[in-house]
């Protein structure tokens, strides 16, 4: 299945979900305004030229991509920030969750349990996964936080203990990059509130307006609400290897 496919599959789902559970007027409302905002997406890119948000002492420009509405969510930063940190020489890297290719990174082993008949996606469980040999550069955007809370098994430390395996991955000296939202997964949110989910150096983001991001403590980011008062996510940890 390609790109184009797997976004019409996943608005063809969002689509039935909204019209069992809002009518067909909210949900043709909803689509209408996603139509003229996918129209007007190159007057957003030019009119936002140069905005910028803080990362790793450095000011990195927001993502505006189609693919994912990435001005509508937290995207927006993750994806900056990826390429950002894979702008040095990855090495043999390991993506956990299929989301770079999307936006044009590719040639890296993928580990994805559900995204199936994809080439170069590995099927296994992140909790379980052992590779013959450890890998330079691991990433996960956005995805840790559905371990063992969106799947049949439920484990409140499903997220801890997916990241804690993929540290065995690691080589030694490797780098790593993780993202997850907060108010996802409360188990998630207590691990975090706990300093336990980190790999070593911590940067939490607030959503300030639909299309702003800023830098905040813990306390702050936890605080923050999914889904409201912006869609998707209001704050973010971004967590990676010292």
């Amino acid at each position: 299945m390609g790109t184009v496919q797997i976004e019409a599959a996943r608005v063809a789902a969002r689509t039935k979900k909204m019209l069992r559970e809002d009518g067909v007027r909210a949900t043709g409302r909803f689509f209408a305004l996603q139509a003229w905002e996918h129209a007007t997406l190159p007057i957003l890119r030019r009119r936002r030229a140069g905005d910028t948000f803080p990362f790793d002492g450095r000011e990195l420009e927001y993502e505006y991509s189609l693919y994912g509405q990435t001005w509508r969510n937290e995207r927006t930063i993750e994806i900056a920030i990826a390429r950002y940190f894979l702008a040095d020489a990855p090495g043999r890297m390991l993506e956990v969750g299929n989301v770079l290719s999307h936006y044009g990174m590719r040639g890296h082993d993928v580990l994805d349990r559900y995204e199936r008949g994809l080439p170069g996606v590995l099927n296994e469980d992140v909790l379980a996964y052992d590779p013959d040999s450890r890998y330079d550069t691991i990433v996960s955007i956005s995805t840790l936080e559905h371990v063992r809370c969106d799947e049949v098994e439920k484990d409140p430390r499903g997220s801890m203990k997916a990241l804690t395996n993929l540290r065995r991955s690691l080589a030694p000296g490797g780098r790593m990059l993780v993202t997850v939202p907060i108010d996802w997964h409360p188990g998630l949110d207590e691990d975090i509130a706990a300093g336990r989910f980190t790999l070593g150096r911590d940067v939490f983001y607030r959503r300030d307006s639909r299309y702003d991001w800023s830098r905040t403590d813990r306390n702050g980011a936890l605080e923050a609400r999914y889904g409201t008062p912006h869609e998707a996510a209001n704050a973010l940890l971004v967590t990676t290897t010292p």
